[in-house]
């Protein structure tokens, strides 16, 4: 298991990850989901991390640059986000989501937003993580932001028939360092 920052030549193997299991977080594009991400995480790549087991990319987590004001009305400024963490479902569960989350968000001078969602109508799906790594919950979307901000066309459940999914706003402050 290797961990190392992502370079250019990785941004296709970043971006079929995220599609196959998040979707897309950009719903303005009109370009497919795997274009979209790609163009996403071209824009940013310096700003992820993976990790590459046996040669593969099986996790990914990147973090925007400085954002002057948070888009939820938060009244945060200088904030970054984690743009996205996502790891192949045969490798969850062994501590790679943590330590990419980790890489991206440990001695940080700006606080940090997490847009967190889940499929199961319980919690988010990276709750625990976010926990682990000192996020705090800071602001519940609800059950339908998604679907009323016309989100469900980009996401990975697209082709279900799924009537909640849970959108959470969590986050980790300067300094905080429970890495």
């Amino acid at each position: 298991m290797e961990y190392r920052k992502a370079i250019i030549s990785d941004i296709n193997c970043i971006a079929q990850l995220v599609t196959d299991l998040i979707g897309s977080c950009n719903i303005k594009s009109k370009k497919s989901i795997l274009e979209t991400n790609i163009e996403d995480i071209t824009k940013d790549i310096n700003n992820y991390y993976i990790c590459i087991i046996d040669g593969k990319i099986v996790g990914t987590c990147g973090i925007s640059n400085v954002i002057k004001s948070d888009k939820y009305n938060l009244n945060l400024k200088n904030i970054r986000e984690i743009l996205y963490l996502a790891v192949d479902k045969k490798y969850q569960g062994r501590g790679i989501g943590t330590n990419l989350l980790k890489l991206c968000s440990c001695n940080n001078k700006y606080d940090i937003l997490y847009e967190a969602w889940g499929d199961n109508g319980k919690y988010v799906n990276s709750k625990f993580i976010l926990k682990k790594c000192g996020y705090e919950l800071i602001k519940n979307l609800g059950n339908n932001y998604y679907r009323k901000n016309n989100y469900c066309p980009k996401c990975v459940n697209r082709d279900k028939n799924c009537n909640k999914c849970i959108a959470q706003i969590w986050i980790k402050h300067k300094y905080t360092n429970l890495c």
